[in-house]
């Protein structure tokens, strides 16, 4: 070991250990904050002198623990403490209050509610929060969501991210977030963009009812090319004018300058392979837009950029694409090649007739260069799944004349 190397390696343990006590430090803040959120609404239910307080008692609340030289605790925090504890109520159940208390290294008997509870609320002698495990056995949390799940994600996020998911109201959407926060390892802000732009509703496009039950049921979205689809994709991090007049190749170059956050809207286990990756075939050149590898597909994607509407040619230029990448590029161990065709416009209609007789994987997407806003997403959202549905009632009709 020479000097040089002393210094890396101490280095490297310094980093370590601080990210672990960063970690550990965070985990025991989100704890802390759940539990004084726990007892806020506690005593909102069954406080014997909380009719005193009404509708002040936070900003009360705020005020004498500011007194007391205790900083942090902000009538706005307090806030969010009580809503953690409301989206969270299963915390307060014995298995999963029994462990939380273990890591802040807090006797169960300390911190007994000291009040007369009516008959109803007496669930077991060791119960701290009556009320919030009340509020759970009325609407319970999704099976898979047990004492482990919530040790890894409070483990894994921050209290930041706790603070954009408790504004998610529905239950599987914000598990969903959830998920893709510990898989995906997304910062705060890109929690934030993705809850914004209906990440959820834009992959729920693209997912039939069992993926969605799969989700509520068992703790994971089924992996298979048409469920890594979303539809549309937001680029709004490329600052492109929605009007402007710009050329394919200047949509592939600013998605390369801005790789990083296009991956994030692609989704977990994308790598980047190549742009303009060279095809030739009887001596012509052709040269696909951009190709990735997905992960736990094990497979190749290939995405071609188009700016205006989708046409039924597009498919037919994708598939002779896909067949080349599956018999000269694609190793012997890995599945078939995947299709992208990121438009600007499509109709549902144009596209089934387009891809339904391919042999190959192949995909559409509409493509936004700016994030509208939440209604008219959410219209655009509405039309598209109503266009698909009548796309799927017009095969099955085709099929049962056939």
């Amino acid at each position: 070991m020479n000097y040089e190397e002393l210094i890396n390696d101490i280095s490297n343990i310094n980093n370590t250990t601080l990210a672990t006590v960063v970690r550990a430090v965070n985990k025991i803040l989100t704890i802390r904050n759940w539990l004084i959120g726990a007892y806020i609404f506690e005593y909102e239910q069954n406080g014997v002198d909380r009719a005193a307080y009404g509708t002040q008692l936070i900003k009360k609340l705020a005020d004498d623990l500011k007194s007391r030289k205790i900083e942090g605790l902000s009538d706005r925090n307090l806030k969010n403490f009580r809503q953690f504890a409301l989206t969270y109520p299963a915390l307060a159940t014995n298995d999963n209050i029994s462990a939380i208390l273990s890591e802040v290294s807090i006797p169960l008997n300390q911190l007994q509610i000291r009040q007369s509870l009516p008959a109803e609320f007496r669930i077991s002698a060791n119960n701290l929060f009556p009320a919030l495990v009340s509020r759970e056995l009325q609407n319970p949390s999704l099976i898979w969501q047990d004492n482990n799940y919530y040790q890894s994600l409070f483990s894994r996020i921050s209290w930041t991210h706790m603070v954009e998911l408790i504004r998610v109201d529905n239950t599987t959407k914000r598990a969903f977030y959830e998920l893709e926060c510990i898989k995906s390892n997304w910062s705060t802000r890109e929690l934030k963009r993705q809850i914004n732009s209906m990440l959820y509703e834009r992959v729920g496009l693209s997912k039939d009812k069992e993926a969605v039950l799969a989700l509520a049921n068992e703790g994971q979205l089924i992996d298979s090319p048409e469920k890594i689809l979303r539809d549309p994709y937001i680029l709004e991090f490329l600052n492109l004018e929605e009007r402007a007049s710009y050329s394919e190749s200047d949509l592939e170059e600013a998605l390369i300058n801005h790789l990083q956050e296009f991956m994030h809207e692609l989704g977990r286990d994308f790598c980047f392979v190549d742009r303009q990756f060279r095809i030739t075939v009887g001596g012509e050149h052709y040269f696909l837009d951009l190709l990735f590898y997905h992960r736990s597909l094990q497979c190749l994607i290939a995405i071609d950029l188009k700016l205006g509407k989708f046409k039924h040619d597009y498919a037919g230029k994708m598939n002779f694409y896909l067949n080349y990448l599956r018999e000269n590029v694609a190793y012997p161990h890995e599945n078939y090649p995947v299709g992208i065709l990121l438009c600007a416009e499509k109709d549902a209609e144009e596209v089934y007739y387009a891809t339904a007789a391919l042999d190959n994987q192949l995909f559409v997407s509409r493509y936004m260069v700016a994030l509208p806003s939440e209604e008219t997403l959410k219209q655009w959202l509405k039309e598209e799944q109503d266009r698909l549905e009548k796309q799927f009632d017009f095969g099955s009709t085709k099929k049962r004349d056939s």
